[in-house]
């Protein structure tokens, strides 16, 4: 019996079953939820890892940052190859590396050894990510696409607001490195049902033909504007070297740009962005979570040092954003099929503009109970308008190019993520010293506020690119034979 025959699945005992695409979404959400609980438990295990290597925390974060560098600069890349050779495949694939590569991390020879294998963890994490929405997307019906994809996010924000509890927990009763090797046996039973359940989605007569030049341009293009852009918040980066690299990326883009409008089958369709639809679902999106991996960032320096919370209580504060977000997610999932995708990212960006303002106005005198009904505003306002926007902008994905489409919406995801941490940074540093800043509650609670000012002003020109009036169309339920 072989048991790789993909000939002989999914089985024939799951598809037979009328709520075949919920078992599909299942699967989808086991790797959602690891992703999203790995990724945000080490913002608890980067501090152990500075002490046991003697390593500054600039060095370890390495860990984190190449992990998300990897992330973004692949997605789009990933998620077109997918398009051509099936998802399915590359979904399984992405369970097996992620689980060899936290195996390796785990072991942890020396911080070098970690932070190359959390690079290999980093592409285990693409095919999953870079496959997931498409995969949602192609199986579920126009009525209940938004439902299932708001469940998803509701399941990634359950995940990042259980991350620093669970990586704390961890550490301070086992050892960091159990935190890597729990992700075994749950890839290893995500590998079994991803074969056993989700259906391929190939296309008979697809072109095989790679783009594998444009791939390779703008992957340097991206990751040297990220690494460049997060290497110029350190103080005394020479600017020289800003300039070079900046300058070096911008030329990678004008090449990826001539190159894609000449081949035909591009790694990522740049036509799609004369869409302003689609442009500005993509890049509100993107700020939408600059924002709040900015805001998530530099909460904790101002709860510890501004207000004196202890790190077990900042920590458990700053759940309630990715909580309230786990809350909004399905709700306006649910509802997005009656009221429209257009009025419920209208609204949830709102909540996102007016909450950056309200948390911009917090003071070393600040009580509790305010805290949490601002951050519970913002992460609330995330949720509902993450779940309608996602949608929107796989209904505008074409034929076979589902994954692309949804690779290209976590790269930005992903990438405001690094840009929100990164322009946080620069942000406090550059009142101050972060030394400096922590020695006086004043002081740091002036800077957390003059900080989220400008994520404020970045939050008003998100909800300027929600405003933009889309042209609501039904959704067509994509089936599988049209997909590739």
């Amino acid at each position: 019996m072989n048991l790789l025959n993909e000939k002989k699945y999914p089985l024939e005992y799951f598809q037979k079953k009328r709520n075949y695409r919920w078992y599909i979404l299942l699967v989808v959400l086991l790797g959602a939820f690891m992703s999203a609980l790995d990724l945000n438990l080490m913002n608890m295990i980067n501090p152990v890892w500075s002490k046991i290597y003697r390593q500054q925390l600039s060095y370890v974060e390495w860990a984190t940052l190449g992990y998300q560098l990897t992330l973004t600069s692949l997605l789009p890349v990933l998620g077109r190859i997918s398009d051509i050779f099936g998802r399915k495949m590359f979904y399984n694939v992405g369970f097996l590396i992620f689980i060899i590569g936290s195996a390796m991390v785990g072991i942890g020879f020396s911080l070098e050894w970690i932070i190359f294998w959390r690079i290999i963890q980093a592409i285990g994490a693409t095919f999953l990510q870079s496959n997931s929405i498409a995969i949602i997307s192609a199986n579920f019906p126009s009525g209940e696409r938004s439902k299932a994809i708001g469940i998803q996010g509701a399941v990634q924000a359950t995940g990042m607001a259980l991350g620093p509890t669970f990586g704390g927990f961890i550490v301070q009763y086992f050892s960091w490195n159990l935190a890597f090797y729990i992700n075994v046996p749950i890839g290893i039973l995500g590998t079994i049902f991803a074969l056993l359940i989700i259906p391929e989605s190939i296309s008979e007569g697809e072109k095989k033909r790679i783009d594998y030049v444009g791939a390779s341009l703008f992957t340097s293009f991206l990751g040297i504007f990220l690494i460049n852009f997060s290497m110029s918040t350190n103080p005394g980066y020479p600017f020289i070297n800003e300039i070079i690299l900046y300058s070096l990326s911008i030329i990678f883009l004008i090449l990826f740009i001539i190159h894609s409008l000449r081949f035909e089958n591009p790694i990522i369709d740049i036509t799609l962005l004369k869409d302003i639809p689609y442009l500005s679902g993509n890049f509100s999106g993107m700020l939408s979570y600059l924002i709040i991996g900015g805001t998530m960032f530099i909460a904790p320096y101002y709860m510890e040092y501004g207000l004196h919370y202890s790190p077990s209580l900042s920590g458990t504060v700053l759940v309630i954003i990715p909580g309230f977000m786990g809350i909004g997610t399905p709700i306006s999932g649910f509802i997005s099929s009656r009221v429209g995708a257009y009025k419920l990212t209208l609204l949830g960006f709102s909540l996102i503009t007016i909450s950056s303002f309200l948390i911009s106005t917090l003071n070393s005198s600040s009580n509790l109970l305010t805290i949490f009904i601002y951050f519970a505003m913002m992460g609330f306002g995330m949720g509902i308008f993450t779940a309608p926007n996602n949608s929107s902008i796989m209904g505008m994905a074409p034929a076979g190019k589902l994954s692309m489409v949804g690779g290209f919406l976590n790269m930005m995801r992903s990438m405001g993520l690094i840009l929100g941490v990164s322009t946080s940074t620069f942000l406090l540093e550059s009142i101050a010293p972060i030394q400096v800043l922590v020695s006086s509650p004043l002081l740091i609670s002036w800077a957390f506020d003059r900080t989220m000012i400008v994520l404020f002003i970045f939050s008003i020109l998100g909800f300027v690119l929600t405003t933009i009036k889309k042209k609501e169309t039904k959704e067509k339920f994509i089936t599988l034979p049209e997909i590739g």
